[in-house]
């Protein structure tokens, strides 16, 4: 891995990000809603270590979650295991729904 690819920031697709569960907006201390720590842990993050999770916009402030690997692997994880629980195509075929198999990825290469 050169330099420059160990210190690009890791982004979610944004087509993924509202299927990942984020904590709620007012139980999170400043630090978590800019990005400067881990949304779910708390970790202190950086440029190498933080996973970018989007824009969001709650109420009309905009905050912008970051996340450790092994938290959004987790989350990640959570995501593809309810997942089939709310979506049409999984009741009829999981095998064949986009966005399980993007979660079910996505997964796999935040095991990495």
């Amino acid at each position: 891995m050169t330099s420059a690819q160990s210190t690009q920031l890791l982004e979610i697709p944004a087509a993924l990000v509202p299927h990942i569960v984020l904590p709620r907006l007012e139980l999170l201390s400043e630090a978590r809603t800019r990005g400067a720590e881990c949304v779910w842990g708390g970790e202190r993050l950086t440029g190498e270590t933080a996973i970018d999770l989007g824009k969001h916009t709650d109420g009309g402030f905009s905050w912008f979650p970051r996340a450790c690997r092994p938290c959004t692997r987790a989350a990640v994880r959570a995501a593809r295991h309810y997942h089939p629980g709310s979506c049409e195509q999984c009741a009829d075929n999981a095998d064949i729904c986009d966005v399980r198999r993007a979660l079910h990825e996505l997964f796999i290469g935040l095991s990495r």
